[in-house]
């Protein structure tokens, strides 16, 4: 008697798990689907802003009296222009949330305060996901401006049509002064032209 109840329900419990695996499956398609959408659209005429947060690492700085390695918190703000799916242009800003101080290949010490750079770059996405940099622009603080060559490496995943999240690693050579390299995550909102 107790097995004639338990069977209806285990093969009631069977048939539901079966229907829902199915519908789980269907859904997971779609998803994939769409994600796999979001990951090749074409960027072609697309605005991309991104917001980062990261360090950014300087070697030989001093803070007080004492030279040391510093890793300091920035802030970045980029703009992307899409020339294709491969090619882009854009100007990269970034800000050191600290003061400190450098010397240079002449021996010359200068105080950098707070640095803001400006960074006009070419951007090159041979993929889905990694894309390359290159610019030269310029480092400004306390009255000194440093030319300044940036090189680097970004990695973005697409988790809507119009949002990206990622990582980037940049280094930056200030001519005839210091180097730093930086590392930070951001989030990029994109702003596409309209397709019909």
């Amino acid at each position: 008697m107790l097995t004639q109840k338990i069977v209806p329900f285990i093969l009631f419990f069977f048939f539901c798990s079966a229907a829902f695996s199915q519908d789980e499956k269907t859904e997971r398609a779609a998803s994939s689907a769409k994600l796999e959408e979001h990951e090749h659209h074409s960027m072609k005429g697309s605005h991309r802003f991104t917001l980062g947060l990261g360090h950014t690492h300087v070697s030989e700085g001093q803070i007080g009296n004492k030279t040391q390695w510093l890793g300091i918190a920035s802030w970045s703000f980029n703009y992307d222009y899409w020339l294709s799916d491969k090619w882009a242009v854009g100007l990269q800003n970034d800000i050191l949330l600290e003061s400190f101080k450098i010397e240079g290949h002449d021996g010359v010490e200068i105080e950098r305060d707070y640095p803001l750079a400006f960074v006009p770059v070419a951007i090159f996405k041979p993929g889905a996901h990694f894309s390359f940099i290159g610019g030269v622009g310029a480092e400004i603080a306390g009255g000194h401006s440093l030319t300044l060559t940036r090189v680097g490496v970004e990695y973005g995943w697409h988790v809507a049509r119009k949002w990206e999240v990622g990582a980037a690693a940049v280094w930056d050579i200030k001519w005839k002064y210091y180097n730093t390299w930086g590392l930070s995550f951001t989030v990029s909102r994109i702003w596409q032209k309209e397709t019909k």
